[in-house]
């Protein structure tokens, strides 16, 4: 018996849909299972589907490579923490979407490996002009997006991911590089996730976001150090319920933002709400907590895995209902509270599992077993 592939049956189970979606598989392991809708190649598996097909990815040592996503398709990973079976994580090393064909696209518990390049771009080198719309991204660690100038995008949400350990090595690159002209991004969501900075080989860091156009980025945390700006251009954008832990909200162009019900702490001389304006209109906002700790449990300013955080609070949080809609000031407050934090999961898993000790060739299994949901 193998006890990795009762899992890989209960994987299917749990996921299954009553929709007219199909679903397929793709598992690289040494002797993983064969059949219909089965692939050990991820981009083969790509190229045989339809819009709208779900495809669950299982956890392996290697990573399954650079893709494009050309339809619309919903890849699903094991989560940012190693499989409780294998001690394994779901890891594509880049994916690009390539603008229209990949309209209404979802990417839910995976691990992008790449790090000294972005391992998610919207839009493809030299292709036409091109929308990309109705993309969402959530529980999933990344190093950073970037959005292509032949790509406009429309009603993209990004949530509860982990976005950490961009590096450069010739010059500055913005974590979440989004395009700051009129008109190239609309209904821009950016909610509940944890920030880094990316960092330079030979030293210091690069901001968090560029980003314009009414983009909403609420109840997100920003980690970084020495009151660092987490901005790099940002305009026309709401800024609320964010936590700003050691560092700033300013930005190396900065203005007509408004920030409110924001915390700032330990950001060095950076902790002012609204930040200085780097031109006209200026930035505005209220309610928020200048240089106010939040009494987290944990929090190491360099840290790149959300596992290493304790974002527990004390009953005497400034947090607790402060948000402009009432619930909490960062990643627990707004429409998508990041509870899952420390682990990333991309389908419910089996928790508990109790199996005979002895099982016999064409016995029967009885098996009991607990799954556990994610939000």
């Amino acid at each position: 018996m193998r006890p990795n592939y009762l899992l890989v049956a209960i994987f299917l189970l749990l996921n299954a849909s009553t929709n007219s979606q199909t679903i397929y598989k793709v598992d690289s392991n040494p002797n993983a299972p064969t059949g219909d809708h089965v692939y050990s190649d991820l981009q083969e598996c790509i190229d045989a589907t339809s819009d709208g097909d779900i495809i669950q990815i299982i956890p392996a040592n290697d990573h399954y490579g650079d893709v494009k996503i050309d339809k619309e398709l919903h890849l699903v990973g094991s989560g940012y923490v190693p499989d409780n079976q294998s001690g394994m994580k779901t890891k594509i090393n880049s994916i690009i979407f390539e603008s229209s064909t990949a309209n209404g696209s979802t990417l839910n518990g995976l691990t992008l490996t790449a790090t000294y390049s972005y391992p998610i771009t919207f839009g493809e080198l030299n292709a036409p002009l091109d929308t990309l719309k109705d993309i969402e991204i959530y529980n999933c660690k990344i190093a950073g997006i970037k959005q292509l100038d032949n790509c406009p995008i429309k009603n993209i949400i990004l949530r509860n991911n982990v976005f950490a350990s961009l590096v450069s090595n010739n010059g500055a690159t913005v974590t979440l590089n989004f395009q700051v002209s009129d008109g190239v991004t609309e209904n821009l969501l950016i909610s509940n996730n944890i920030l880094m900075r990316s960092t330079y080989t030979f030293g210091g860091g690069f901001a968090a976001i560029s980003v314009a156009n009414q983009t909403i980025i609420t109840n997100n945390l920003f980690v970084f150090i020495q009151g660092y700006g987490q901005f790099g251009v940002i305009h026309d954008c709401f800024i609320t319920n964010n936590v700003f832990y050691g560092c700033g909200a300013n930005g190396s162009t900065n203005y007509a933002n408004v920030f409110s019900n924001n915390l700032s702490y330990e950001c060095a001389s950076n902790c002012a709400f609204p930040p200085p304006s780097t031109s006209t209109p200026s930035n505005t906002g209220g309610g928020n907590l200048i240089n106010t700790d939040p009494l987290y449990g944990y929090v190491y300013y360099t840290a790149v895995n959300s596992n290493t955080l304790d974002l527990t609070t004390s009953e005497f949080s400034p947090l607790y209902d402060a948000g402009t809609d009432g619930t909490d000031i960062g990643l627990m407050g707004g429409q998508y509270p990041f509870v899952n934090y420390k682990n990333l999961r991309g389908v419910p898993y089996i928790h508990q599992m109790t199996v005979p000790g002895l099982i016999m060739e064409n016995q029967d299994i009885n098996l009991d077993a607990e799954a556990r949901n994610n939000q």
